[in-house]
Order: C-alpha cells, then structure tokens, then sequence
C-alpha cells in the first residue's frame, strides 16, 4: 500500500474512532484570561455572555467585557457595529486588533473602536474559532434538537444585496441542449454562473448610527421582509430550511420556493483545540429527507436578472455554557435567482422534489478530512418533466440555494467554528415554442456541492461589498475565510428530454 493510501486509512479510522465527548479538561485558564462572572438571568436576546471554568485557555488579545446582554445597548442593521457600555468591564481595553468576547453572538476582531455620545461603538469582523481559543476541548453527550430556534433578525443591512449586474467577474458559459434549441438551430443563451461580486449600495449605518431604538435582534420579524427588491420568507427548521421568494418589477416577475427538507433535524458536535491549532473536529446533522424546488418566471420586456441574497437572519439554537464557551447551533441561507431569456416574451415555470437520506457533516482528525454525505438522491417528482414555458425564444433560469449550519461564536453568517454548507443550483432552460411542431426541448442541470470544516467562509463577493464600506469609515478589513476546510461537489447531473440529438447538441 502507498503512503498516501496508509495516511488516508490512518484517518478514516481516526474518524470513525472520533466520539461526542463529555467536555475534557485540559490546560487551565491563564491568569487575566477569565471570563467576568456571567450575568443570572436577565436579557440574553444580544446572546448569553462567557462564564469563568477551568478547562479552558484563551489567546492572549481576547478582551472580555462584563455584563452581557446588559451591556449591549445596540447593534447596527449591517450587524457590524455594536453600542455598548464604556463603563462595563473590560471595555476600556478594547483596541483595533483585538477581540472582543461579550456575549457568543457580540463576539469578534476590533477593527474600529470609538466612544460616540454615550456608547462605546465597536465595529466587529468575524475571527476564527482559534483566535479565541487556544485549548479546550468541547462537545456534547445529546444531540441538540433543531426544532425550536430562536429568530435573530439582522434589519436590513447593506449587504443583503450584491448581484451581477452592477459588477463583473465569473466567466461567461453557454448554455447549451434545451437551452440553445430554436425551429432553426443552435443558439447559444449566455449566462454567468460564477459568484458574482458586485456590492450594493453602502445604506449601512456608519458606528455612530448604530441602532438603539426598535426592535432589537432576536425579536421575531414573522412574514415576509424585503431584501434587495425580493419578499423573502424564510423557513426553519422542525420540516427543513428554506425561503419563498418573490419580485415584481422592472418587467420581471419572479416567484419560487427552495427547501431542504429535514424530519426531527438535530446537531452533535465534537471540537479539540491544542496550541491554537485544530487537532479533531466533528459535525453531523441528522435528519435530512429531501430536496424540493418550486420557480417561475417570466418577462414582458426581454430583461434579465441576476442576484445573490444573503437573508440576514439566524436561527439559533443555544448549546449551554461548554466549559464557559456559549456555543450555539445556527443556520443561516443565501438564495440567488438568474434569468436567461432570450425573447421579450420570456416564460418559464418548473417544479420538482429529491429525496435524501443520512446526515450531512464530516469529521477531521490527523490532519485529514472525513465527509458524511447523505446525497443518495432518488427523484421523486420529476423537474424536467414539469418544465413549461411557451414563449417564441429560449427561456432558461438558474435557482442557486445555500444552507449553513454551524455550530461556534458569532452572528450573522460571521460565526466561526465548525460548519457545513449544503449548495444546490438547478439550472433549467425551454426551448421555443416555434421548434415544438418539431421537438420542444427541456433541460435540468442539478448540482450539489458540500462545504465544511472549521473557521468562517465569507462569499468572496460579499467580502468585497463589506470591505467597501468598511473603508469609507476607516476601519479594517475583514479576510472572506479563515482556518481549515474543503469543497466537494457530490452531485452533478444533466437531464435532457426528450433523448434526441436535436436537443443534446
């Protein structure tokens, strides 16, 4: 056997050796590390503070500001900014470079620090989970049951939009089969299916603007919200997560459903950190059942759209207090809608479910990663076949759906500690309605791709869009990913009907 064969084998038993622990103790807290006594009671909807315990060691730039929740007085829509109490404990140590630990939601790097009125306005960038801690071992006899989360809504911040149509980027890839088919040949429908890193307008408040008044995050917002021209309801999580999604405007309408369907979803999870650096990691969440896609769209004007929406809202799941760390298990989504008509009659509408089985995570030990992949998909209701769409041109559009679950500290899809990201993207095209006296050509392509590991991955083009205007009021810039992970993409598939070669090309 090949070394590398001998070091894979080493890890997949090191893998599967890896148990949900009881939290371990190991080196204890350094003196002047300790978290303040966290707060008894009170309001935790800004996240429950850090509590003292040995077991535990942080890194040295940790700041620990005492009182929690009490001491958060706001926090701006973009959820960057937040306005605490100068006079609560610790605050006058925190410095650009930092880390600030208040709650496990109010916990990141400094990259601007500023008294304004009253408050202390902290404007925070997301840190790895090694950042914070240097040891500690941390996981968890039971499952945590998903069922029930609490709601976190970020507003409406500035980087819930960043679209291809103010940008560029990606590479231009024509779509072809179905797609391309016309009564007098090939066409070929160009569409970008790259991340697309154009930023939306900077409407974020500056630090000084923070929110104060209002609704505070973790009040439900229930029902629709507006997010980049598009209704937005999102679902989580006793049957799945996902979000119905609507726009009507600028000629365009656009109506769809996106849900990864779970039955009792539930997390374990098992982390080591010694010296700063991951030596074993796990994540599982169980109770995947299947994937349904609902879209149609249509256009009376030949106009496109291209968008990526980060919804900015949590569901969140408190773990407890694991050797003074208040971790907790939180999803968050991302939809993204594109558009490829090619006549100003533009018309598609489509329908479709996949079933699943297993869990979805992975497990990292010696330096070696291990994925559990639950995309044994069987079709349950044909999409191809509920292709429809009459229209004298091409009509194609691309559904892109992300699902985060992580399990750490942070907020807002700038959690750090151990993830695991499911992306499905259909692309589904019709061909015109003048070639179906001959055929009329329908075309799925589906893809399913798996991202996980430990740390925090930003959208390259949302990184982009929060480091503009973290510019314009001077303050650092965040990185779009830090610590250890791995992409794998576990489904890939072309349906083509009807079989004949005027359709495959």
């Amino acid at each position: 056997m090949r070394p590398s064969a001998i070091r894979r084998s080493r890890a997949t038993a090191a893998l599967l050796a890896l148990t949900l622990l009881v939290p371990a103790a190991c080196d204890s807290a350094e003196p002047g590390r300790t978290p303040p006594d966290a707060p008894s009671g009170g309001d935790q909807r800004y996240g429950a503070a850090p509590g003292p315990a040995e077991g535990v060691t942080y890194q040295p730039e940790v700041v620990f500001v005492g009182g929690g929740s009490g001491s958060v007085r706001g926090v701006s829509d973009d959820a960057l900014t937040w306005r605490i109490d100068p006079d609560a404990s610790g605050a006058d140590q925190l410095a650009r470079g930092r880390v600030m630990f208040l709650t496990g939601r109010a916990v990141g790097r400094v990259l601007d620090v500023r008294p304004d009125g009253g408050d202390l306005a902290v404007i925070l960038g997301p840190v790895d989970i090694t950042e914070v801690i240097r040891d500690g071992t941390f996981g968890g006899e039971r499952p945590v049951s998903l069922d029930s989360p609490t709601r976190y809504d970020a507003g409406t911040p500035f980087w819930a939009e960043y679209d291809g149509e103010s940008g560029g980027g990606g590479a231009a890839v024509p779509v072809t089969g179905a797609a391309a088919r016309t009564e007098t040949g090939t066409h070929p429908v160009t569409v970008t299916t790259a991340a697309l890193p154009g930023a939306g307008t900077a409407r974020s408040a500056r630090p000084a603007d923070a929110r104060r008044d209002g609704p505070p995050a973790g009040v439900a917002a229930a029902g629709r919200r507006q997010v980049a021209g598009f209704a937005v309801t999102p679902i989580c999580c006793a049957d799945g997560v996902g979000a119905r999604f609507s726009h009507d405007g600028g000629g365009i309408r656009i109506a769809g459903t996106v849900t990864l369907l779970m039955k009792s979803p539930s997390a374990r999870f098992h982390l080591e950190i010694r010296g700063g650096a991951v030596r074993r990691a796990e994540l599982r969440i169980d109770g995947m059942a299947g994937l349904r896609i609902e879209i149609a769209g249509a256009t009376n004007a030949g106009r496109n759209i291209n968008k990526r929406i980060p919804i900015p809202l949590d569901f969140s799941v408190p773990i407890g207090e694991i050797l003074g760390v208040p971790f907790a298990v939180t999803a968050n989504q991302l939809i993204g809608v594109q558009t490829a008509f090619s006549a100003k009659d533009g018309n598609i509408k489509a329908a479709g479910e996949w079933s699943l089985g297993g869990s979805l995570g992975f497990g990292y030990a010696d330096g070696a990663f291990g994925v559990t992949k639950p995309w044994e998909l069987t079709v349950r209701n044909s999409i191809t076949d509920s292709i429809f769409g009459p229209s004298v041109g091409v009509s194609g559009i691309i559904v892109h759906y992300q699902a985060a679950f992580r399990v750490g500290l942070g907020a807002f899809g700038f959690t750090a500690g151990l993830y695991s990201t499911v992306t499905a993207t259909a692309g589904l095209t019709v061909g015109s309605a003048l070639g179906a006296p001959i055929e009329l050509c329908r075309s799925t392509q589906l893809g399913l791709f798996l991202e996980y590991g430990v740390g925090y991955r930003i959208p390259a083009g949302l990184a982009k869009a929060i480091n503009a205007f973290l510019d314009l009021v001077n303050a650092g810039p965040i990185e779009e990913k830090a610590g250890i992970g791995r992409v794998d993409n576990v489904f890939n598939k072309l349906d083509v009907q009807p079989d004949a070669k005027i359709c495959r090309g």
